[in-house]
């Protein structure tokens, strides 16, 4: 146990089954989160990624007066370059990270009473630095409480829409995307969501190759052929799935015989955020299927009452169609040993290059010329060996 604030105390978890109990009590108040601070979310995730990456639960709970959590801030810890690195789960697959604060405690918290909580956190179990990255600055309205400490901008940003601007829940299509959508429409073509164990399973068999096929094209790694990825997308799309609110949720376009989209994602009261996607490289690609998937996803959200829509971090020309405004993130590296300090240096320095980097058109192109290079020569060289 952890002594806190004057008005709190704080709770450190090694387990996060030991946290459920007070984080389904915070889940249940409506408060200040991003879609991928739910339980299932991040459990899931840790399960199948974190755990096998060597990595350790960290949940740091502050309650008040009366033990009713104020804040649940969801971490892991990792060893990293002779350092002990608390970070939020989620890695490359959470756009968007943060704690998860009682709406009506949020405002009372300051940059002091943060530092000092999570200095005691640092001592009770030895962390050498808390690398807080890829959080947005505000959430529903309110400034995200970790913007008051030292910060800076993170390499990507997240572009997103506000669905309910939208009129009749529809989002505008440009007239060529609209006589695509007519000619998928009479040719048979449907939209659909897995509600079965049967469908996540026959979505994600198509899935897996479409992706595989388009990092290929890329010339860059399959990033869903790292160690768990794949177990963790479908235990978290299985996850809830039976009462009708799945971890991540799965949606398809598809034709008899041919899934011409997949994408998939996770939302809240606040947001759907898209998390992967694929299309065919079939004929039909030539029809914009994955946009046009996008489109009645967002217009089923609007629906639903989801207040905003985002397609995950980094810039993509298709998602003007659907986020107009950037939701600019930040990354917080918070030491507290010499070796952290060192550390947190080595990460702004980085942070801070490769937001230079992709603010610059050429050059990252220039870079993604020699990724592909590199990609193929590893790819090829086994082959030529023979």
């Amino acid at each position: 146990m952890l002594s806190g604030t004057p008005w709190t105390r704080v709770v450190a978890f090694d387990d996060f089954a030991a946290a459920e109990a007070l984080w389904r009590q915070l889940e249940a108040t409506s408060p200040l989160a991003t879609p991928y601070q739910q339980f299932e979310w991040i459990t899931n995730w840790f399960a199948h990624v974190g755990r096998r990456a060597g990595c350790e639960p960290l949940v740091i709970a502050g309650l008040d007066r009366d033990d009713r959590p104020m804040f649940i801030l969801p971490l892991m810890r990792e060893r990293r370059y002779g350092c002990h690195v608390a970070r939020f789960c989620g890695g490359s697959h959470s756009n968007l990270n943060m704690a998860i604060w009682r709406s009506d405690v949020a405002a009372q918290f300051a940059a002091p009473q943060i530092i000092a909580f999570l200095q005691e956190a640092a001592a009770a179990r030895r962390i050498d630095l808390f690398a807080l990255e890829g959080q947005p600055s505000a959430w529903g309205g309110v400034q995200n409480p970790f913007a008051a400490l030292r910060r800076q901008a993170s390499p990507d940003d997240v572009y997103v829409g506000a669905l309910q601007a939208l009129p009749d829940s529809q989002l505008h299509l440009t007239r060529r995307l609209r006589k695509k959508e007519r000619k998928l429409r009479l040719a048979g073509f449907r939209f659909g969501k897995a509600e079965t164990p049967d469908d996540v399973d026959r979505l994600l068999a198509a899935f897996w190759p479409q992706k595989a096929a388009r990092f290929t094209q890329q010339g860059i790694p399959n990033a869903f052929a790292k160690p768990g990825v794949t177990d963790f997308i479908r235990a978290a799309c299985l996850d809830g799935l039976a009462q009708g609110r799945p971890a991540i949720e799965l949606y398809a376009l598809e034709s008899v015989g041919e899934i011409l989209a997949v994408v998939g994602g996770v939302a809240n009261r606040e947001r759907f955020s898209v998390m992967f996607n694929s299309i065919t490289a079939g004929i039909h690609a030539r029809n914009s299927p994955g946009i046009l998937l996008v489109a009645d996803i967002a217009a089923t959200c609007a629906a639903r009452g989801i207040a905003s829509f985002d397609i995950g971090a980094g810039h993509g020309s298709y998602k003007a169609y659907f986020c107009s405004e950037r939701e600019r993130r930040f990354d917080s590296f918070v030491p507290f040993s010499a070796r952290g300090r060192a550390l947190a240096l080595a990460c702004r320095t980085s942070g801070a290059a490769w937001r230079a980097l992709k603010a610059t058109p050429s050059l990252i192109g220039a870079l993604h010329a020699v990724r592909r290079g590199l990609f193929r020569t590893r790819v090829t060289a086994p082959e030529a060996s023979r």
